[in-house]
């Protein structure tokens, strides 16, 4: 310790309190990071690893990068899911006796950025802290570069992951040791892979948790906000609330009051069906083409494209509230003119939602305040475009969209046309804004015109033509001479420096004038950071109203692009009702329908009801179709309940509660799950969850495993569900699962055509009542380009399985019929002797009379 200088001793003493972070540490020009740091942040981020004392026998590792253009460097870094801590130089050089001092002025972790070239302009960036207590599960949720702040209580930890997988937080808090949290963090580290933070277990306290929410909100009691008997929330939102304290410190935006809400107030998509209907990413995890999103979104600012993803994620069940969206996309594709008016009006306005976010803090920039300027002149325009709707919502927002027209006459009247992206260099307050500001520039613009008439003077005086007065950063303003005039140079000429060709000089009068020039710029750079503040101060003050502002701009992009969709591709509008109906007709599946598809796309009727139509099967060989029929009406429902019209000539959909989705083979192998066990935990889940309010798309279930085992499973599967009474979707290729129907009420059969052609078949793809006969396999796998050997092989194979007799390799295998009995069983059922019977008699051999004996011989048996 007595080697290290106090540089490294403070550098160390930072660190201390960061542990978990990579110090940035602030040294003049560079951040500069050291020992393990720099090891790490060098591979992460690809630069260049050094060292500082190299002639020590323990060099200390040592890497950098640029202060004025390290954002690149911090993103990398928190996307691979590190924290770093940025210590400053907070005090000026110039005036600083000894080492200069520095301390940590923010945390930047991956839940909490406010620089937009960090964030996902279309996606929100949520931090979560995670509170399990007795079996209750509290989630409070935060984007603090949109201010939005969230909380609610979960009854099982599959709620709670169904919850956590719609908002996909970057990072998740949860208590140290807890022991719940050995089963969570295995279900929060799959997909988005996000941060996990373990904060020590006496932060998780309610009472200190009641305080700090209540200093939040400058309240006495939680009771206005629907948390004071809600102990579980109010520990989330206290412990979510210190940790963004601690880490934005003088950084902290201002977040909206928390939003308490129930589950249950909208459609409920658990994990798996977001996945299997690729909702907001396809199955491969792609966020681009193929996901539904990817083809409703034609929104024209950030807000809008972050709010259609939300409503995406959840759906509505309040008939008036889908009502109202329906009518506001309604009006808005009758308004065409109007429509194409607000199209090009909200292209022009920027992310003011985030930008209202960083204006809190000094993390602004100048360009962030001329970003909300410019908005606002159009969304002065749309006010006055959207003021003769009649839609409830539409009117509304006549009423209450605030141009911030105050604001930006202060910002018109401060700011530069074009704001630099930085402080460091002035050029951000306009003429006129600041008298002393003015004179101060005049000063330095009469300095042209000063060097120049100085320059003619010395000319004259000294008779010396090519004598220039110049400047540069270094040595300031100088009269240079060259060498051939140098006995012409007056004796009030002081060198200043030796060139190769000529001689710099300085006077009196040059010396007084760069004192005056250099004051007056850096008084410049000075009092425009100072007007800056102010004006960033000011504009601050109006944040709710701002932010209010960008939320109604978000909802109207959103229904005004669900409109173009709808209008563009020939959606209907819906209705919506409170029955247990799901009707249907010529419906299309959203995505599939945009594909280029060489026989076009075929639209399918499906008819349901909570009584003798609630459950369909659907049977039919692979590739017919069966997939894409089942999973169109499940998100034709999404579409509905979202606000949307949906693809369709006609559809009638009773509020469904929750949509379950088992479709597809897939593993988790970090959790030890083959795919058999991921589709029975999936199919559990559902069992477990599903009401009569429920719409169950279950697709080959039963597929993972032997053939009698996975058809007794579905067969048991779908005889729960049918109790339960949900609709329900179930496409099989076991066409003896189509002997459901003939046996229970509430089920009917359905088949997607299949036209044979000699040895081949023709997908129609069309869905009809009925149920199919053939499962079409080996047909399926001659068209996938199966050898024709292995073909020949497999007809053979499936003739002699047929016949209830197969002989593969040397071992004879029986097939056993389905729910066959054992020779004890048919001991104790005398039903299964007369079946028996039935089996021996040959009804070609048989006279009338012989049958009717045997008809009546073995009707007296069954009554025995």
């Amino acid at each position: 310790m007595s080697n290290e200088t106090p540089m490294m001793r403070q550098y160390k003493s930072a660190k201390k309190r960061y542990p978990d972070s990579i110090l940035f540490f602030r040294l003049g020009d560079f951040y500069e990071m050291f020992f393990e740091d720099a090891k790490l942040a060098s591979k992460v981020l690809g630069i260049a690893l050094t060292s500082r004392n190299k002639s020590d026998k323990n060099p200390v590792p040592l890497c950098g990068v640029p202060f004025h253009s390290a954002e690149p460097y911090l993103a990398k870094l928190l996307e691979r899911g590190h924290k770093v801590a940025i210590c400053e130089q907070v005090e000026d050089p110039r005036y600083a006796k000894g080492v200069v001092e520095r301390r940590v002025t923010r945390v930047l972790t991956p839940g909490a950025i406010l620089d937009s070239e960090n964030l996902e302009s279309r996606s929100n960036n949520y931090i979560a802290s995670v509170y399990c207590n007795s079996g209750s599960y509290a989630l409070a949720y935060a984007d603090i570069s949109t201010g939005e702040f969230k909380t609610t209580m979960l009854s099982s930890i599959d709620d709670l992951k169904s919850e956590i997988s719609s908002i996909e937080p970057k990072e998740i808090l949860l208590q140290e040791d807890a022991n719940d949290n050995v089963a969570l963090k295995p279900l929060f580290q799959s997909g988005w892979n996000p941060l996990i933070t373990s904060i020590e277990n006496w932060m998780w306290d309610h009472g200190r948790s009641k305080e700090i929410l209540k200093d939040f909100l400058s309240v006495p009691s939680l009771d206005g906000f629907g948390l004071e008997t809600r102990k579980e929330s109010v520990v989330a939102c206290g412990v979510l609330l210190n940790y963004l304290k601690e880490t934005q410190m003088d950084f902290m935006p201002p977040l909206s009051e928390p939003v308490y809400f129930e589950n249950t107030d909208y459609l409920l998509i658990d994990e798996s069906t977001k996945r299997n209907l690729e909702i907001t990413k396809t199955i491969r995890g792609d966020t681009g083409y193929g996901s539904l999103i990817s083809v409703l979104d034609e929104t024209l600012t950030p807000m809008g494209g972050r709010l259609l993803k939300q409503w995406l994620n959840y759906p509505l069940i309040s008939l008036d509230e889908i009502g109202n969206r329906h009518d506001s996309v309604e009006e808005l594709i009758k308004n065409v003119g109007k429509r194409r008016e607000l199209n090009f009006l909200l292209k022009e306005i920027s992310d003011i939602e985030r930008l209202i976010g960083r204006i809190c803090t000094t993390a602004a920039k100048p360009r962030d305040l001329g970003a909300l300027r410019d908005s606002s002149p159009y969304i002065s325009k749309i006010k006055e475009l959207i003021g003769g709707f009649k839609s409830p919502l539409l009117s509304d927002f006549a009423l209450d969209i605030d141009d911030y027209a105050d604001v930006y006459e202060l910002l018109v009247r401060s700011l530069v046309d074009s704001p630099p992206g930085t402080t460091r260099d002035g050029g951000i307050i306009g003429d006129g804004y600041s008298k002393e500001l003015d004179e101060l520039r005049g000063i330095r613009r009469d300095g042209k015109r000063w060097i120049s008439e100085l320059e003619r003077k010395e000319r004259e005086s000294t008779g010396i033509n090519s004598l220039k007065v110049g400047f540069n950063k270094v040595f300031g303003y100088y009269i240079e001479v060259t060498k051939t005039n140098i006995d012409q140079v007056p004796e009030r000429y002081t060198r200043k420096q030796t060139l190769a060709n000529g001689e710099r000089y300085i006077t009196s009068e040059l010396k007084e004038y760069e004192e005056k020039i250099l004051t007056a710029e850096s008084r410049i750079l000075e009092m425009e950071s100072k007007l800056f503040e102010e004006i960033r101060c000011l504009v601050a003050n109006n944040s709710e109203r701002i932010r209010k502002t960008s939320q109604l701009i978000a909802v109207l992009d959103v229904l005004n692009s669900l409109a173009e969709i709808s209008d563009k591709y020939g959606y209907v509008r819906p209705e919506v009702d409170e029955s247990f109906d799901l009707e249907i007709k010529d419906g299309r599946h959203p995505v599939v329908e945009r594909m280029d598809l060489e026989a076009g796309f075929v639209s399918n009727n499906i008819t349901m009801d909570g009584g003798e139509n609630r459950f369909l099967v659907i049977t039919g060989p692979n590739m017919a179709g069966k997939s894409t029929v089942i999973r169109q009406a499940a998100l034709t429902v999404l579409m509905a309940q979202m606000g949307c019209f949906v693809p369709a000539s006609k559809a009638k959909i009773g509020i469904v509660d929750r949509i379950f989705t088992r479709v597809g083979a897939s593993d988790n192998l970090s959790m030890g799950q083959s795919t058999f066990m991921v589709e029975m935990v999936e199919t559990a889940y559902i069992l477990r969850y599903a009401t009569e309010r429920s719409i169950v798309i279950l697709d080959e279930i039963g597929r993972g495993t032997s053939t009698f085992d996975g058809m007794s499973i579905a067969w048991a599967v779908a005889e729960y569900l049918n109790d339960v009474g949900c609709r329900t979707l179930f496409a099989t290729h076991y066409h003896e699962l189509s002997q459901l129907a003939l046996m229970a009420d509430g089920m009917k059969n359905y088949n997607v055509l299949v036209k044979e052609e000699g040895d081949s078949i023709v997908f129609l793809r069309k869905l009809v009542p009925g149920a199919s006969s053939n499962s079409y396999g080996i047909e399926v796998a001659k068209i996938a380009g199966v050898p024709e050997r292995i073909i020949k092989s497999a007809k053979n194979i499936l003739y002699n399985l047929e016949k209830n007799q197969s002989k593969i390799g040397d071992i004879d295998q029986e097939q056993i019929p389905l729910f066959s009995q054992t020779e004890e069983d048919k001991k104790s059922d005398p039903e299964s002797e007369i079946l028996d019977e039935l089996k021996d008699i040959d009804p070609n051999s048989l006279t009338p009379i012989e049958a009717l004996n045997v008809l009546f011989d073995l009707k007296n048996k069954m009554k025995g």
